[in-house]
Formats: C-alpha cells, sequence, structure tokens
C-alpha cells in the first residue's frame, strides 16, 4: 500500500504539473486525459478539448511536418522520441477559434501497459523556445543563401557577358590583325605585325585565300615588316599560305625582310620553297604591278593575234573573188582529176566465181 501510494503521488504531481504538458491516449489515437501543463503549453481549456474527440492519427499537420511515422509507432506500444516541431493549433479544424497559437515543442511517448495486452500511451511535451529562434536563424541563412545563389547568378551572367564582349573583342583585333589590302587590280598586300601564332596563321590563310577567291586577285604582297622575328614553325606557315595562293592562280611575294629575318632564317635552314621575296614593300609593288602589265600585254596580244588568224580565215560576205576560192572548185580542166585508163590493167582483178561473196539466187 505504501508503495502504490508512492506511485500515486508522484502521478498526481505529473499530472498538476505546470512545466510539462502530460496527456494520455487511447491506442486507437484518441486523446482522453490531459494535465494542467497541458493546458499552460497549448493556452487551451482541456474540457472543451477532450470534447472534440480528438485524434492524433488523423492530425494533418503532423503528417505535413514529417512527424507521422513516430506518432504510429507510438500507437503501436513503442517508445519514440519525437523531433521538435512548430504546432499550430490554429490550423487544426477542431481548436479554430480557441486560444493558442504555433508552439515550438518537444515530444517523448511512453506506452504504460496494464496487467492484460492492452496499453495506454503518455505523451510528456515541453516547450523548446530556443527553437524558434534556431528557425528564425535558420530561414534568415536560406534567405541568404538564397540572396547569395541570386547574386551569384547575376554576377556568372555579368562574366558570361564579359567574356562574350572579349571574344568579340578578340575577334575583332585578330580581323585588324591580318587585314587585306587592295593595292591595285588584281594585287592584294597583307602587312603583318607583331608574332605568327598558330591561331593568327590559321585566320591569315584563312583571310587571305577569302581575298584572292573574292576579288581575282593575282599577285599578293605578304608584307612582314613589322614582324619582329620569325621562327622555323611560322616561316612553314608562310610557306604554307603561299602555297594555297597558287593554288588560286595567286603568286606571293614576301616583302620586307630585315637582315636580322634573313639571318634567322639562314641559321634555321628554313626551305622557303621557291617563295619570291622584296626587300620593301615598293619594290614587290613595282614587280607586282610589272608582271600585271606584263600579262596584260600579253592577253592583248594573244587576243590580237587571234583577232588576225580568225579574219584572215574568214572572207567577209559577198567578197568571194577567185582568187579567194579553194582550188577544188575551179572548173578548169587542169584541176580536174585526171580520168581513169580504160585499159584492163587499170581494172580490179574479177573475183573467182566460186569465192565470190555475194551470189546471184
Amino acid at each position: 500500500m505504501e508503495s502504490l501510494r508512492a506511485d500515486a503521488g508522484r502521478w498526481r504531481a505529473l499530472m498538476a504539473a505546470r512545466c510539462l504538458s502530460v496527456s494520455i491516449h487511447q491506442p486507437v489515437g484518441r486523446t482522453h486525459a490531459v494535465n494542467a501543463g497541458w493546458e499552460a503549453l497549448w493556452r487551451a481549456s482541456a474540457e472543451e478539448f477532450l470534447q472534440l474527440n480528438y485524434n492524433m492519427l488523423e492530425d494533418r499537420q503532423l503528417t505535413e511536418n514529417g512527424i507521422m511515422p513516430h506518432v504510429e509507432r507510438f500507437f503501436r506500444g513503442e517508445e519514440v522520441a519525437i523531433p521538435p516541431i512548430s504546432y499550430d493549433t490554429d490550423l487544426v479544424e477542431e481548436l479554430t477559434g480557441k486560444k493558442g497559437g504555433a508552439v515550438w515543442v518537444c515530444s517523448f511517448g511512453v506506452p504504460v501497459r496494464d496487467a492484460g495486452d492492452g496499453f495506454e500511451g503518455v505523451l510528456f511535451q515541453f516547450a523548446v523556445p530556443e527553437a524558434a529562434e534556431i528557425q528564425h536563424k535558420y530561414e534568415a541563412l536560406i534567405e541568404e543563401q538564397r540572396a547569395l545563389q541570386a547574386s551569384l547568378e547575376a554576377r556568372n551572367r555579368e562574366l558570361e557577358e564579359t567574356v562574350r564582349v572579349i571574344a568579340a573583342q578578340r575577334d575583332a583585333i585578330q580581323a585588324m590583325s591580318v587585314p587585306v589590302i587592295r593595292v591595285a587590280d588584281g594585287v592584294l598586300c597583307l602587312p603583318i605585325v607583331g608574332m605568327i601564332d598558330d591561331a593568327r596563321a590559321s585566320a591569315l590563310l584563312e583571310r587571305l585565300l577569302e581575298a584572292i577567291a573574292a576579288q581575282q586577285a593575282a599577285q599578293v604582297l605578304l608584307d612582314i615588316t613589322g614582324v619582329p622575328a620569325l621562327d622555323a614553325r611560322a616561316a612553314a606557315q608562310l610557306v604554307g599560305a603561299a602555297s594555297a595562293s597558287r593554288l588560286l592562280g595567286a603568286s606571293c611575294t614576301l616583302v620586307g625582310v630585315s637582315p636580322a629575318l634573313a639571318q634567322t632564317l639562314v641559321e634555321l635552314g628554313v626551305d622557303l620553297g621557291g617563295l619570291d621575296t622584296a626587300a620593301t614593300l615598293a619594290e614587290g609593288l613595282t614587280r607586282a604591278l610589272a608582271a600585271r602589265r606584263g600579262a596584260a600585254q600579253r592577253s592583248a596580244a594573244f587576243a590580237a593575234q587571234r583577232s588576225t588568224k580568225v579574219a584572215a580565215h574568214t572572207p567577209e560576205r559577198g567578197e568571194w573573188g577567185e582568187a579567194h576560192r579553194p582550188a577544188a572548185l575551179l572548173r578548169g580542166e587542169a584541176h580536174r582529176p585526171a580520168a581513169l585508163p580504160r585499159g584492163e590493167a587499170h581494172r580490179p582483178a574479177a573475183l573467182p566465181r566460186g569465192d565470190a561473196p555475194f551470189r546471184k539466187r
């Protein structure tokens, strides 16, 4: 009896405590008893609440908070420790309009078994005000992360735009660094300033071939006056450009070769592959213009010669004289072919009758 009275005293102390919420639940989920601490925690009347026939297993807010699996284990007779959650009594349909509000709580469930197989679930709950502050800090951190993410995305867009502008400027600079200038009819000049690397050599060759094809150029001047140094690779790229130009019908002249460049090319043993060279751009331009004039003169002479031959073999209509008629058309006896003698010697031998290829049937 003394032991039972001690246990009953402890239980009454728990039920009377206002700092700890104690609620007793049936295995089906319904609440049938709460203590004074429950009223203090949820700021609601215990009598009115018990009349609502509230069932924890049917509480949608617990499902949305993600703790329903813990609640289900509790009502299967297991001890559970439920993580802190923010529970708002105003969101429960049965409690709408009652006193209450959102509270951060931490819960522990303990089954109390009877002599048989039955049990009651005792749920202990207490407020965790620090959790609200932690939640606010967490939400502030999430918002800060979102702002940082938006700032990073904006910065990335700015960087992408900057990269695009730099790429466009680089392309423009490359185009300006390999300008193809038309200095005369059929004569192009490609002034090169600075070092020649692989990317620039590729752009140089592409622009040069496009200009040759577009303008039908016959002479190309590769001016390397502004190139401070040449290595074997750069020299090979210039030779390749000249070879590609010749395939399109244009001859190349390398102009502006300084003594230092000439000595470097000799030391490297670079074979210019028969590429014409000129000391200055003026000299190269003079040669190109002279070559153009010579080609034009030869073309004119050839055209005149051809025209003369055509005129000599094509008399005008109505001017056929005896002298212009071919000898075969003259009807004089001297131009007739001699008659064949009628003698037997000039006749073809008669074919034997037995061997004739055709027989009269």
